[in-house]
């Protein structure tokens, strides 16, 4: 794992080293639900990143305001076409799991790795099919066999005026961290609306209705983006 994290970072910086187009940005959100799971209070998520020629990587973070309770990931992202490939390692630091970062035991890690494809099927209609699978960190079964714990959305963006929005429904096929077993775990409904401050400066604000069907749970979670 610690050869996949050198790997990462030595392609982040070898593409910001040939890259013009490097990003950084943060949102601001009233919660942190994630693929239907409740993952935090209201926290600050910046992220960095930088584009060259359909490749992107980036590091994204999770900072709770009142919690000691940490998210950084490090994500590559190829698109070619309709068709968009994934690779992610995602780190997670609580206050009752303080996970050291370059401990990469599986059994006692932060750490899981991800890998994923997603499709567009057209510009005309734009629906979108992506699956994630776990293949690598801290992810067992109570039987102590690695879970393989994954996922599958689907999602459609459309547009009310001058509002973007997006319906998606994901779900797990096994069991694994979202659920025991097959079941819809996220259902979701979002709308992002530019707010004009100024002539020359527009705040982008969002809000997300999200129920986890198998959790039985409803959420709605508001935020800004810088």
């Amino acid at each position: 794992m610690k050869k996949t994290i050198t790997l990462i970072v030595i392609l982040f910086c070898a593409i910001s080293a040939q890259s013009q187009d490097v990003f950084i940005n943060a949102d601001f959100v009233s919660s942190y639900i994630w693929r239907g799971m409740d993952s935090g209070n209201a926290c600050v998520q910046p992220s960095l990143g930088v584009n060259w020629k359909g490749l992107t990587a980036y590091v994204w973070g999770s900072t709770e305001f009142r919690n000691k309770n940490n998210e950084i990931d490090l994500s590559l992202e190829y698109e070619c076409k309709s068709l968009t490939l994934y690779a992610n390692n995602y780190f997670t630091q609580t206050e009752e799991e303080p996970f050291k970062y370059f401990n990469y035991n599986s059994h006692s890690t932060g750490h899981t790795f991800e890998i994923g494809a997603g499709y567009m099927l057209s510009e005309k209609f734009p629906l979108s099919i992506s699956w994630y699978t776990v293949f690598a960190g801290n992810d067992y079964r109570e039987n102590e066999k690695r879970a393989w714990s994954s996922y599958c959305e689907v999602s459609y963006p459309f547009s009310v005026k001058d509002v973007s929005m997006s319906i998606e429904a994901g779900f797990t096929p096994w069991d694994g961290m979202y659920s025991n077993k097959f079941n819809v775990v996220n259902v979701g409904l979002s709308a992002t609306k530019e707010l004009k401050i100024t002539s020359n400066f527009s705040l982008p604000v969002f809000g997300k209705l999200i129920a986890n069907p198998y959790e039985e749970q409803v959420y709605f979670v508001f935020g800004l983006s810088l």
